[in-house]
Formats: structure tokens, C-alpha cells, sequence
């Protein structure tokens, strides 16, 4: 049976997942899986940004919190790390990321609510939306009820250090369900307003950006020959960001769809974070060439369907198929 075709967006891929180690000549290794840890190194974890990462000085990095609030305030690093800290594990995702690629990655964050800040400056009754202009000029607006969500969070720390500066040092926001684009780092300037028109929108970009159901195959990857007549580990990632209630299943397909395999979830933590699947494959003693199919089914009930888009960014849907052989020794 031939594979439907898939329409792809095109994009830039950065690198991001990681791989767990493993020796060589080990006769009782582990399984190589992809991604092999729930939580993402920081020097592993994707970056991208419109330009150059800002360098900024924690001793004089200050920001302002202005617009449509009773009460200006103007914030170092210190006033912010002396407020009560959250900690929270949570998954981003790029808006352009196509199906299946690498541009997903989970780390542990410390902050602040976002909410409490807001709450000492008093947002006036008019205002709608928060901005966050960045020392990269970039720029993006949430709506005041996103801002004021528990789950919404300035973070100063990315798995039990101070931010990396490629990754936003020394304060982001983490904007839960959304993707990157509106989680911007580097911040310097809060302001409420009535409405504001974003870096991205302003060039077609998807103004709500909320994460689309995806599900990711981490191994093989593509092209890999599989030996026939083993048992091989088919793994990866699967993430909805909350949007449809978390990931209820991923299931895994070699026959185009026809039927369907339930993989085992084996770490995961709030539907925040993504789950990490895997699925243990009988290789038939065949060689051939072969079509690896996963998709994931939310709480909801959504489930993905085989069918990619075609569209200014607003994330990709459909399988992720990766192309492999199996050969026979």
C-alpha cells in the first residue's frame, strides 16, 4: 500500500531531544530510546529566537511593569527572586516545528506567578491584554486572564540553575498551552493595555498559537535498517500542552494505518509536560522496506488524524511517519 501524501510546512529545524548513553559491546543494554530522559538538559534543550540571544546583567537588568495599573513598579532580579516561588515541570513547543521534529524539549522551571505581580500593580478595569516587550525587540501579548492564571510564570531558573542567557536570563514567561511565541524571554517591559498586535502576528503568525495534539517518534529515525527477526524499541513523545486534557494513549502502526498498537507510557507528570512512549516490536525475519506510524489520543477523546496542513504557522497536525528497512543478516 503507498503512503497518502503529507503536506509539510517549511521550516528550520533546531536541535533539541536527548539521547541516553550507551556502551559499546554491552551484551544487556538498555533499549536506545529517544527522547531517553523526561527532563530535557539545559544544553540540550531547543533555542530559537528572531536574532541573537540578549546578554543581559542581572546587577542592573530591570523591569518595568506600566500601562493601564494603578501602581507602576519598576523590578531588579532581587525583588522578583524574594517573591514566594513556584516550581513546575513544563514542556515548549515551536509554532513552526513540522511534524515529528525536534523543536520540543521539557525542562524543570522556578519563578513567580505572574498573577502576583499583577496583583501588587492593580490592572485597571479597561485593560485586556499584557504585553512583554524583550531585549531582542521582540514583542507578544497574552490576555490579562492567560496572565492571571495560576499556572502562568516568570521564571528565573531552568532545571535547578539561573536561566541560560540563550534561553532567556534572566527572566521568561511560561504561558501554558501555548507555544513559544508566546513564552517570550529576555524581558525587560510589562505593560497592560487594550490590545496590542504581536511580533509574529503582524507577519501571519497564528495570534492564539495554542499547542496542537502531536505525538513524535524519536527511534528509528529515519532511514535506519532494523534488523529482522529481534525485538526492537519504537519510542518517542507525545504533547498536547493541556488544551484537549493531557495525553490519554499513543499508539504505534506498521501496516499504514490499517491497525493499531498501544505503546507503553512510560514517564510523564502533569498534562503540562509531554508523556514519553514506547513500544516493543516483534521484527518479522523479512527484509523490507517499512512505514512507522504514531499518533496520540487526548482525555477528551481527539485523536490525531493521519492528514498534515498547509497554513501560516499554527502548528502541524497528522502522524508522524518515519520511512526504515528491515534487513536480514
Amino acid at each position: 500500500m503507498k503512503r497518502r501524501k503529507f503536506i509539510k510546512l517549511s521550516v528550520i529545524s533546531a536541535a533539541g531531544l536527548v539521547l541516553p548513553v550507551q556502551l559499546e559491546g554491552q551484551a544487556d543494554a538498555e533499549p536506545l530510546l529517544k527522547p531517553g530522559t523526561f527532563v530535557t538538559p539545559n544544553a540540550d534543550f531547543y533555542v530559537l529566537q528572531i536574532g541573537n540571544p540578549a546578554v543581559l546583567d542581572a546587577n542592573t537588568w530591570r523591569m518595568a511593569v506600566i500601562g493601564l495599573v494603578e501602581k507602576r513598579q519598576v523590578l531588579g532580579l532581587a525583588d522578583i527572586t524574594a517573591m514566594e516561588s513556584v516550581t513546575a515541570t513544563r514542556t515548549l513547543k515551536c509554532i513552526g516545528d513540522p511534524i515529528g521534529t525536534e523543536q520540543m524539549s521539557n525542562a524543570e522551571w522556578k519563578g513567580v506567578r505572574l498573577r502576583d505581580l499583577l496583583e501588587k500593580v492593580g490592572p485597571k478595569p479597561e485593560a485586556k491584554v499584557v504585553v512583554f516587550r524583550c531585549a531582542d525587540d521582540y514583542h507578544t501579548a497574552i490576555p490579562l486572564a492567560d496572565a492571571m492564571r495560576e499556572e502562568t510564570i516568570l521564571a528565573y531558573e531552568m532545571n535547578g540553575e539561573p536561566l541560560p542567557t540563550e534561553h532567556g536570563f534572566p527572566v521568561r514567561l511560561l504561558n501554558p498551552g501555548h507555544y513559544g511565541t508566546k513564552n517570550p524571554k529576555w524581558i525587560i517591559n510589562i505593560q497592560l493595555a487594550t490590545a496590542h498586535e504581536s511580533y509574529w502576528e503582524k507577519r501571519g503568525w497564528d495570534p492564539i498559537a495554542n499547542v496542537k495534539l502531536a505525538t513524535m517518534i524519536g527511534t528509528p529515525s529515519g532511514g535506519e535498517e532494523i534488523p529482522g527477526g529481534k525485538i526492537y524499541t519504537v519510542s518517542g513523545a507525545a504533547f498536547d500542552a493541556g488544551n484537549h486534557g493531557g495525553i490519554k494513549k499513543v499508539e504505534v502502526s506498521i501496516d499504514y494505518g490499517q491497525t493499531w498498537e498501544e505503546a507503553e507510557i512510560w514517564a510523564q507528570d502533569t498534562s503540562l509536560a509531554w508523556v514519553l512512549w514506547k513500544w516493543e516490536w516483534q521484527v518479522p525475519e523479512k527484509a523490507e522496506p517499512v512505514e512507522i506510524y504514531a499518533r496520540a489520543t487526548a482525555h477528551s477523546g481527539l485523536t490525531q488524524d493521519e492528514i498534515g496542513i498547509e497554513a501560516d504557522p499554527v502548528g502541524a497536525t497528522g502522524y508522524h511517519i518515519i520511512d526504515a528497512s528491515v534487513v536480514v543478516a
